[in-house]
């Protein structure tokens, strides 16, 4: 009994890190609170998306970070739209929608000691009156049935001279 209840405990406290974490991410970016949006990510993390030329672009979280007003609230409206996690890496996608478009974000975390951290972000501009699309659960996933194989044929013993090395 205690160990299933230190289990749930361990995944409820996993869950609030990972929804603090993207959470912080999506009111500091509304807000303007550079700090609580910076925190939410490592210093190194990835962010890319593809450019109106078709090229891959990205940016910084300093760079990002920098385009924020601080204290400034943006007029736009933010969900998370799913998540999960296993051991120690997550995923989660986030919705932001603004008057005219939305971004739709695919957030990597890794758990780096006891804290959740963005580590990539993978994002689209999208209309505003489209949807995203996942297949999460509504498809069928092919099952690989074990495969038998025979069993090794013997070998002849092998000669083994011995020539001294």
């Amino acid at each position: 009994m205690l160990f299933l209840l230190s289990n749930q405990i361990l995944a409820q406290s996993e869950e609030s890190g990972i929804l603090k974490t993207v959470n912080d991410f999506l009111d500091g970016g509304t807000n303007g609170n550079v700090s609580q949006f910076q925190g939410a990510f490592v210093p190194d993390a990835v962010q890319r998306s593809i450019g109106k030329n078709g090229t891959v672009i990205g940016m910084t979280v300093e760079s990002l970070a920098s385009k924020l007003k601080p204290g400034q609230t943006m007029d736009r409206q933010t969900r998370i739209v799913s998540w999960s996690y296993a051991g120690i890496s997550a995923i989660a996608t986030t919705e932001t929608i603004y008057p005219t478009s939305k971004i739709v974000d695919y957030l990597n975390l890794l758990k780096i000691g006891n804290d959740w951290k963005i580590v990539t972000r993978v994002y689209s501009r999208i209309e505003s009156d489209e949807s995203i699309t996942s297949s999460a659960g509504t498809s069928s996933t092919a099952v690989s049935k074990p495969v038998s194989t025979p069993a090794p044929k013997k070998k002849k013993p092998e000669v083994v001279i011995d020539d001294g090395w």
